[in-house]
């Protein structure tokens, strides 16, 4: 096995190998490019708001060694289910350094974040009795809220998510948890889903006018969620209808605006510009590895069956051909044929289930072909279709070899709950 810069060069040879110990489809961690994407997003708003900090959206990937990272790095947890919740718990984050987010929230899980001194953004108008009523059960305890805002923001979907800040019972609403003496509305929240520039050129103006609206002072944050681009090569880039922007255009658009507004005060009242970014930092962390099981012509399109699934890392999208790099047996008398156009089938029984359409190039069963970019929404979506979940392995520098992060897991795994 040969070593690039401390990283392990991929050869035919190394995924076989692996194949024979974690199985014929696996996904392959970098923890460090994830901790690199991680200074790299928070410098690009520190340079221009000093007074960022990042939530790290648990739902994208809650991998808990990448996790644990945010949190030895002074990140907060981002979390939308009593389950991730108690992960953060697990891992060892303070409650005080959980934000707990979502539309479906259990008492128990709002009581445990409110009494360990975390925030609760409030979704909708059942959380609220809920809240009324912890508080009055503890009314020495004082407990941190926010309030998640759902305005329009120039496209044609309307949210689901949050209060709406252009209806009455909104205001209403805010002064009544106002006068709960120890609820605080420590801040603002809105999430959308939208990833271009300029809704988040919207969201910026909509949420600091509001606040100003809302707050005689500056409220403690204002949290803008996440819905950022990750970093990605130019073939991915040119299959998004919009532009796909850096975190340097992201930082230019959101925390220049936040300077500006605050520019005449002091730093130490000004808010804390929270953001939640999931895809923008784990996308591009993880590869998947498939192995070619058959090629083969039916009314002349050319279908390849590999190990793996479409969902195994895109599971929300249909159109998008993730890059790809195909590794082949070096053998000199090995024959390969060239194709204009092949698509990669998965393993599934559903007829839509391709990783890849239109491949051009050469390929031959017992090759592997490496997916790039599946680390957003692929393993916390992936269900138990067909076969248990593969392994989540990461090459250890140190060591000079593979750690596992996630066993893959065994039929046990699966019909566990189940009453046999």
């Amino acid at each position: 096995m040969s070593l690039e810069k401390n990283k392990m060069k991929i050869t035919w040879d190394i995924l076989e190998e692996l194949s024979h110990i974690y199985g014929e489809s696996f996904y392959l961690l970098d923890s460090q490019r994830f901790e690199r994407n991680y200074n790299e997003f928070l410098k690009a708003f520190r340079d221009l708001y000093p007074k960022t900090f990042i939530a790290y959206s648990y739902k994208t990937n809650y991998i808990p060694k990448l996790c644990a990272l945010i949190d030895r790095k002074g990140g907060y947890a981002e979390v939308v289910s009593e389950m991730e919740f108690d992960l953060a718990l697990k891992i060892g984050v303070s409650p005080q350094k959980i934000i707990f987010n979502g539309p479906y929230k259990n008492e128990k899980t709002i009581k445990k974040c409110l009494l360990g001194g975390g925030i609760v953004n409030l979704d909708s108008f059942y959380e609220i009795d809920i809240v009324e009523k912890i508080a009055q059960e503890n009314p020495e305890i004082n407990m941190s809220i926010g309030i998640r805002c759902n305005f329009d923001i120039g496209d044609s979907v309307t949210s689901r998510f949050g209060f709406d800040i252009d209806r009455e019972d909104f205001y209403h609403v805010f002064d009544k948890l106002k006068g709960i003496d120890n609820i605080s509305i420590k801040g603002l929240h809105c999430h959308f889903p939208n990833r271009n520039i300029e809704s988040f050129i919207i969201r910026v103006d909509k949420m600091l006018h509001l606040s100003n609206q809302l707050f005689s002072s500056p409220p403690e944050f204002i949290d803008l969620g996440g819905g950022f681009f990750g970093k990605m090569n130019e073939s991915l880039k040119k299959q998004f209808k919009c532009k796909v922007p850096s975190y340097q255009e992201y930082a230019e658009a959101i925390a220049a605006k936040f300077q500006n507004f605050y520019q005449d005060l002091d730093e130490s009242v000004k808010p804390k510009l929270l953001l939640e970014p999931g895809t923008a930092l784990v996308a591009d962390t993880m590869k998947f590895v498939v192995k070619v099981i058959d090629i083969k012509t039916i009314r002349n399109k050319i279908i390849a069956t590999v190990s793996g699934s479409k969902f195994n890392i895109i599971p929300t999208s249909k159109d998008i051909n993730l890059p790809i790099t195909v590794y082949r047996k070096s053998e000199k008398d090995c024959c390969y044929e060239e194709y204009d156009s092949i698509d990669i089938a998965g393993y599934t029984c559903t007829e839509n289930d391709y990783l890849y359409k239109g491949y051009k190039g050469s390929l031959k069963i017992g090759d592997y072909i490496v997916f790039d970019n599946v680390g957003s929404y692929s393993i916390v979506l992936k269900p138990p279709f067909i076969l248990p979940n593969c392994a989540v392995i990461e090459y250890n520098s140190k060591t000079k070899s593979y750690e596992i992060i996630k066993r893959k897991e065994e039929t046990e795994d699966i019909f566990r709950t189940f009453k046999l």
